[in-house]
């Protein structure tokens, strides 16, 4: 005998059903039964879709959900009568260009990096760290990590402090001299993770310039958390689609291509500007996508080691008599804040090149040749950094030259 859930269900309930698409057809037993009698049809009940009317499904339960405007907003499970628990349906509002809340790459602008930057230190000091020291079940991996900017800031601030705070234990003579170190000690901080971002970034950027792909392309990942005290909260996160080399997000540059009416446009792209490849490949992704990998590898290898040398002479060039004297700038020359406002870039650059210029040269012998070991270091860190990425990065498109020798038997065994 045909079964039917509906049977336990209300009239508005089964149309619900119905209306969802939620029916299947059951095959027919004997001569007599006809497919399209409401006897043999076998209907089943689909999980609450996201923005489902709770309310015309009639939820009961003192687990009732709430419904607000057609979007269940918990608790965690809605109960049907005759069914039982079911998960409960939850809508995410869209930040627009139709993602909803499908992880999804970013268009990348001047204003990309500043925003994560912004987002990942407010999520950090205000979210992430109450969430870790309540022992939350939702802290994961990446809040640590986007964490670690925080030990950071507060070490940084820490050595200048301890720094500036020793000033007023010296006579006024030596408290004069002090101050000058403290504030080379300011750009000592300054200069040291300034020259690692910016070695960072030219890497990446030569990266991009030989194979094609950004290492840094952002995506955002939205994270349904675990029920807390009844609530259901959706997190989101900031990644990069190559920040793993092992588990790359290739399902999001699928679907971006997918979006272009080309599902390999990714790496079709990539073989026709890098490759010189007009016609398109039979598996694009699979020619290219191991020649990426091998480039990210290299090139991270490479920023890591002149990531320290170029913070190394940073160090170096904040110790030099140019940067003494632009530490000081306010005290030397009293300048108005507008005026000081429209040197800055000025000033910056010509110090920077004086430094370069101080260290090269150094005071001593041994300074001088500590100095060019430094700057030498850190420019061929970057360029043979750059060149290994570029070694090896083609695509073989020569026909296979192996030939079958047929006058040779062949034999079955």
């Amino acid at each position: 005998m045909p079964i039917s859930i509906n049977n336990n269900l209300s009239p508005i309930q089964a149309a619900k059903n119905r209306q969802n698409g939620a029916s299947l057809q059951a095959p027919s037993f004997g001569a007599g039964q006809h497919a399209d009698k409401k006897a043999d049809q076998k209907e089943i009940i689909a999980p609450l879709q996201d923005n489902q009317n709770t309310g015309a499904l009639g939820i009961t339960n003192p687990n009732q959900a709430v419904n607000t405007g057609g979007n269940i907003t918990g608790p965690n499970q809605a109960y049907i009568q005759g069914i039982g628990a079911v998960p409960s349906g939850y809508f995410l509002p869209g930040e627009g260009d139709g993602h909803a809340s499908e992880d999804h790459i970013i268009k990348k602008t001047p204003l990309t990096g500043p925003k994560i930057a912004a987002d990942k230190l407010a999520k950090s000091i205000f979210v992430y760290a109450p969430k870790g020291m309540q022992g939350s079940k939702n802290s994961n991996f990446y809040e640590h990590l986007s964490m670690s900017t925080i030990p950071r800031i507060i070490g940084s601030i820490g050595l200048i402090a301890t720094s500036v705070a020793a000033n007023k234990f010296f006579n006024p003579s030596d408290s004069k001299a002090a101050k000058i170190m403290s504030k080379n000690t300011v750009a000592g901080v300054l200069l040291y993770a300034g020259m690692k971002w910016a070695s960072n970034k030219i890497m990446n950027a030569g990266t991009h310039a030989i194979t094609g792909v950004d290492p840094d392309m952002p995506y955002v990942k939205f994270v349904k958390e675990l029920p807390e005290n009844g609530k259901e909260k959706v997190m989101t996160e900031y990644h990069k689609v190559f920040e793993s080399i092992d588990f790359p997000r290739l399902d999001l540059l699928y679907k971006m291509g997918e979006e272009q009416g080309n599902r390999h446009y990714f790496w079709d792209k990539i073989a026709e500007k890098k490759f010189g490849i007009k016609e398109p490949l039979n598996a694009s992704d699979q020619d290219v996508q191991p020649l990426i990998d091998k480039a990210f590898v290299k090139s991270r290898a490479a920023g890591t080691i002149s990531s320290f040398i170029w913070a190394a002479t940073g160090v170096a060039l904040a110790a030099q008599e140019s940067f003494t004297k632009f530490m000081n700038y306010h005290d030397l020359a009293k300048p108005g804040i507008l005026q000081r406002a429209k040197d800055f870039p000025k000033s910056v650059a010509k110090t920077l090149k004086n430094s370069f210029v101080e260290l090269w040269k150094g005071s001593t012998p041994a300074s001088s040749k500590i100095g060019k070991g430094l700057i030498i270091a850190s420019i061929a860190s970057t360029v043979l950094g750059l060149i290994n990425v570029k070694r090896g990065y083609k695509l073989d498109t020569e026909p296979s030259k192996s030939k079958i020798d047929y006058t040779k038997d062949y034999v079955e065994n």
